[in-house]
């Protein structure tokens, strides 16, 4: 071969090496760039959910189903999205649980890695038989001369050589597909601005509020004190359709979260669902609930209110299940006498006009006000039952100490007040 076509054919060769690295560099590109990390947890949240099938749906994605299981799960993955956890460990978890046709997205390992490896191989291949046909073209070599060469080695070589760097950056794609980390994300460490934002929404007023509990949200989607918030937020300003799906939303993710269970409850009372939140009440009654939830339902006194529209619509054995389960909450943890509640189970035994019941009702309403002597409910409710109880006369005294007793009162409630008068019992 003389100088010329030497050269012609180290000319070749270069140009062929440097598609070959173009191909394996723009496919690196492209997994970057395709793969690159999302800005926020959300966001990460938010591309999983669309590439995993609602299990229980028609062409739908967990991303766009709003049926429980679809919440769920998307609830599942923003806590784990939270932990740290990759793409692959979610997917991993998915699958092992749901199936493999769950999975939208191909995996990039095992048999279906191909998936990722052949069309990188193939655009390789393409790539290079081009360049060899433009090389050939501008060379003016026909194909019958060419095979003549003493260079087909070298062409064989340079085929080879693109077949290996094409599988190698397949291969490359297929282990970069969904295998970052919540601590590749360039936002930094989230846990000390939630925190600060959720102190701020505190403070805000409404509108601001919400929009600051959302933007928490959208940086940490497992976030329970603010979808829990959020949606006590949204209850307050009537907000209800949003409010209820924000506060199951929060109990999917943390079921232990006192506040969102007594938020929950309030909600479901003031909608008719008594027995609903007995039910929440009961599962708070099982929690470590810090002091300021227990001080929150004796203020708005949501148990005593849901166990009379129990015992008032026929199920006065459930009324009288969730007032003994909020006492025996408060013996184990040593939260306060519990006469408030004894009160409301005499009186609610008393009401049956039994008087078996009544009888055991007013016991319970001695001990109520022997617990809490200042109780106003405890000593309204005992004088009333008392001056009409079969056993009356036998309760003059405790009648007459007890409306002196209701009468020094600062502020009493007003019902019990007007309950009072309008019996006689107590001067206008």
């Amino acid at each position: 071969m003389n100088s010329a076509g030497r050269g012609g054919a180290a000319g070749r060769s270069v140009a062929v090496w440097l598609l070959v690295f173009t191909v394996a560099l723009g496919s690196l590109v492209v997994s970057e760039v395709a793969d690159r990390a999302p800005r926020t947890n959300a966001d990460r949240v938010q591309a999983l959910a669309g590439d995993f099938a609602c299990p229980v749906c028609q062409g739908q994605s967990l991303g766009e189903s709003d049926v429980p299981i679809a919440r769920t799960i998307r609830s599942t993955i923003r806590t784990m999205v939270d932990q740290g956890r990759t793409d692959a460990e979610v997917r991993a978890m998915l699958v092992e649980r749901f199936g493999e046709d769950i999975d939208y997205t191909p995996t990039g390992r095992g048999f279906t890695g191909m998936v990722w490896v052949l069309p990188v191989l193939a655009a390789a291949a393409a790539a290079a038989g081009l360049g060899l046909a433009i090389t050939r073209w501008r060379s003016g070599v026909h194909p019958e001369v060419d095979d003549q060469r003493t260079d087909r080695p070298s062409t064989v070589k340079v085929v080879v050589g693109v077949t290996v760097v094409a599988v190698l950056a397949g291969v490359l794609v297929a282990r970069a597909a969904g295998d970052r980390s919540a601590g590749d994300a360039i936002t930094g460490d989230i846990r000390l601005s939630t925190r600060t934002l959720l102190a701020e929404a505190g403070m805000a007023a409404p509108e601001e509020a919400d929009e600051i509990y959302t933007q928490v949200l959208e940086l940490q989607p497992s976030n329970v004190e603010a979808l829990a918030y959020r949606g006590w937020l949204r209850w307050r300003t009537d907000d209800r359709a949003a409010a209820l799906i924000d506060l199951d939303d929060a109990v999917a993710m943390d079921d232990a979260y006192a506040d969102v269970r007594v938020f929950r409850a309030s909600a479901r009372h003031a909608d008719g669902d008594h027995a609903g939140a007995a039910f929440d009440l009961a599962v708070l009654d099982g929690l470590d609930a810090p002091p300021i939830v227990g001080d929150l339902l004796a203020a708005s006194r949501l148990r005593q209110r849901v166990a009379g529209e129990l015992a008032a619509a026929g199920e006065l054995l459930a009324a009288l299940e969730l007032l003994d389960s909020g006492l025996e909450a408060r013996k184990r943890t040593g939260g306060g006498s519990g006469a408030a509640l004894l009160a409301e189970r005499g009186w609610l035994l008393a009401a049956t006009r039994v008087p078996e019941l009544v009888e055991r009702g007013l016991e319970n309403l001695d001990e109520a006000v022997a617990a809490g002597p200042t109780d106003p409910h405890a000593l309204a409710y005992r004088a009333v039952v008392a001056s009409t109880a079969a056993s009356a006369a036998e309760r003059v005294a405790d009648v007459v100490a007890d409306l002196e007793a209701f009468a020094t009162l600062t502020d009493p409630p007003a019902d019990l007040v007007a309950a009072l008068v309008s019996m006689g019992l107590l001067d206008g």
